[in-house]
């Protein structure tokens, strides 16, 4: 006969599996805060890829044409306005968007229902947490109410005030013998790279395509605030046919998308004259990044600039020809 021992087995206590949670609780709030870093880093790559794509198209463009697109604008349209195709949109043959190019009235871009809805990842920064194809008539304003283009995560640099070198000529305020051109307060220029109703040669960038940004990264908010530049579609370009520097002193109804003459320090989080309209010409640059923004340089090359980068060299950067020395930011 044969007596079998029953062992009993004692269950957890409420203490012991308290404690094995906090144990779990502790590991994810360390792993966390790893795998948020991992998928930023991802996506931060993502974004310079795009760029690299809109470097790229950007030189096919000039192979093709000579100099860099107008930054508004047609040079075959005498009375371009702001339902002309901007830059951004004149590369898509460069950039394998041939497709939507063709559907496309250059000339009517609010009205090219092709445009409705879309969203093109290569203009979209993957960080971003603000809306990519926003309704709301704040957004895409018009005669027909909104239409949901979407708003580019990218902006062209028409150059930076106040101009490094001390030129005034370059530099266009609200009121300005050389030729105010805005009512809405802030500052419009034409020394750098993208610039309203001109277009640029790379010889024309005397600073050398290395130390000159053509575009940069605008896919953040101001403070609470999205004052991304955009109005109408914002693939369409200014209010304006001739460049600012022929427009009259005093200032005059000019307003656009796709350009910024950089006043304000990356992702500030205030708007001040010229940066509170998503029209204004000085709209701020910022990002969801950590600690800063992606750029394109006039070269192709792309590099991420920090929030806390000394402002005057930015700025040297954003201008083609002062003739200024720079630093690496």
């Amino acid at each position: 006969m044969f007596i079998h021992n029953r062992v009993r087995r004692r269950a957890f206590t409420l203490i012991e599996l308290l404690v094995v949670i906090a144990i779990i609780a502790i590991l994810i709030g360390l792993l966390l805060p790893a795998v948020q870093k991992v998928r930023e880093a991802a996506a931060r790559m993502k974004c310079q890829n795009n760029l690299k794509q809109i470097g790229l198209g950007l030189h096919n463009y000039e192979s093709a044409n000579g100099r860099f697109p107008q930054g508004w604008g047609d040079p075959s349209v005498a009375t371009a306005n702001v339902n002309t195709a901007g830059w951004r949109l004149r590369l898509f043959p460069y950039m394998e968007l041939d497709n939507v190019y063709r559907q496309v009235n250059l000339t009517s871009v609010f009205s090219s229902t092709v445009l409705n809805g879309l969203t093109l990842p290569v203009w979209a920064c993957p960080s971003s947490s603000l809306p990519t194809n926003p309704t709301d008539a704040s957004y895409n304003n018009g005669t027909s109410g909104p239409n949901g283009h979407q708003v580019p995560a990218y902006i062209g640099i028409m150059g930076a005030t106040p101009d490094p070198a001390g030129a005034t000529a370059n530099i266009y305020p609200t009121t300005n013998s050389n030729g105010g051109c805005c009512s809405y307060g802030g500052w419009w220029s034409n020394n750098g790279v993208l610039i309203p109703n001109e277009r640029v040669t790379i010889a024309a960038i005397t600073d050398g395509t290395s130390n000159t940004i053509m575009v940069a990264e605008q896919s953040g908010a101001v403070g609470t605030s999205d004052l991304r530049n955009r109005y109408y579609s914002p693939w369409g370009g200014g209010t304006q046919s001739k460049p600012i520097s022929q427009l009259p002193a005093g200032g005059s109804d000019c307003w656009g998308m796709g350009l910024t003459c950089v006043a304000y320090a990356i992702n500030s989080k205030t708007a001040a004259s010229g940066s509170d309209n998503v029209y204004d010409g000085n709209t701020v640059l910022n990002s969801f990044h950590t600690g800063g923004i992606n750029v394109v340089y006039a070269d192709g090359s792309v590099r991420f600039i920090s929030s806390s980068t000394d402002f005057t060299n930015f700025q040297k950067l954003c201008t083609r020809a002062d003739g200024l020395t720079t630093v690496e930011p």
